[in-house]
């Protein structure tokens, strides 16, 4: 892991790591985006991998957490790997939701230093728009755990088909299939998917 000193310009939740882990762009993910998370999301994701079982069922909620919390330390626990950092938040929440209010707090002591804040929760992501709103000088906002993969293909790394793709896979394996959650989903990405996904999964 890299200088843990380091904030890159987009944060991202647990939530919002194990859904990108579990798409076949994170491989592209990790070679590309600059990330950041908190100590707090980087102990969430350890204890998911340490409470749920390798051998959990296909295409059950354990297995999706556990291959995705797996997944998506490898790259905090890569001392090669500089493009991923974890931060400590001061003070420490804790919690069910404290890797998500974790992000809230870091983006409030240091609103300045972030662009994007990737994360699901419509509460979350409406207080820290605020936050980014009241510091008036950020152009910050709070966005959708899609919103990693549209920086890659934003940066010329895969393709439509494959971003609409692995959007699909994102949104079926997390249960985001309401209207709300496919809402937010597409919020911030201004690509039409109608080719390659199905009506439920578009805005």
């Amino acid at each position: 892991m890299a200088d843990a000193a380091v904030r890159h310009p987009v944060i991202v939740d647990t939530d919002a790591l194990i859904a990108a882990a579990n798409t076949s762009l994170w491989p592209c993910v990790t070679e590309n985006p600059q990330l950041t998370t908190t100590n707090v999301c980087f102990q969430e994701l350890k204890r998911h991998v340490r409470e749920t079982s390798e051998y959990a069922p296909d295409g059950t909620r354990e297995q999706w957490l556990h291959e995705g919390s797996k997944t998506a330390l490898e790259p905090f626990d890569d001392d090669a790997n500089q493009s991923f950092t974890s931060i400590s938040c001061v003070p420490r929440p804790h919690g069910e939701d404290a890797g998500e209010t974790s992000v809230q707090i870091e983006i409030e002591q240091h609103t300045e230093r972030y662009r994007f804040a990737i994360l699901m929760d419509k509460h979350g992501r409406r207080s820290i728009n605020r936050a980014f709103a009241e510091a008036e000088a950020t152009g910050g906002k709070a966005v959708a755990p899609t919103f990693p993969l549209y920086l890659l293909l934003d940066g010329g790394k895969c393709t439509v088909e494959e971003f609409c793709r692995a959007c699909g896979e994102m949104l079926r394996g997390e249960g985001w299939t309401g209207y709300q959650a496919i809402q937010a989903a597409w919020e911030a990405i201004p690509i039409d998917c109608s080719q390659y996904l199905p009506t439920d999964l578009r805005s």
